[in-house]
């Protein structure tokens, strides 16, 4: 649950810098967002896998 709270925390402050017209080094905030919510998507999947 607690990854899940840091990827959309991250989510959100890059959709707001977006939203202000911030960019360039905004959008690794995006990349890392992506990440921790695929690498827990991955750790719940297979933890019901086995």
């Amino acid at each position: 649950m607690g990854l899940w709270v840091i990827a959309l925390t991250l989510f959100v402050i890059w959709l707001i810098g977006l939203l202000f017209g911030k960019g360039g080094f905004l959008h690794i905030l995006l990349l890392c967002a992506v990440a921790v919510a695929v690498v827990q998507w991955v750790a719940i999947r297979r933890a019901a896998q086995g």
